[in-house]
């Protein structure tokens, strides 16, 4: 069953478009992982430091890889990305239903 995964950032201020280069920089990855569906970044258009991924994977298990696989091999990626945070990551994971 398809999954969907929405990440929510908060950038520092004055850190909106360092954000959108992070991303441009390190989504092919992501993108190229066995079981992604599709990857997209929004940003709200009230407040220019608030963005939301929505990653959408064939099912749990290739999401959970992906993130075995950026945690071991991402710690400088994952703490460069920290450092443009305000505050922590809000994971939010959703499955498809057929309605």
């Amino acid at each position: 069953m398809a999954l969907t995964v929405l990440l929510h950032a908060k950038a520092k201020s004055g850190r909106s478009h360092d954000v959108v280069d992070f991303y441009r920089e390190t989504l092919a990855a992501t993108r190229s992982r066995p079981g992604c569906i599709g990857v997209r970044v929004v940003r709200s258009t009230d407040d220019d430091t608030d963005f939301t991924l929505i990653e959408q994977w064939d099912d749990k298990s290739d999401q959970e890889a992906y993130a075995a696989w950026r945690t071991e091999t991402g710690a400088d990626v994952l703490a460069r990305f920290g450092e443009l945070l305000a505050g922590p990551l809000r994971i939010e994971f959703y499955e498809e239903i057929n309605a």
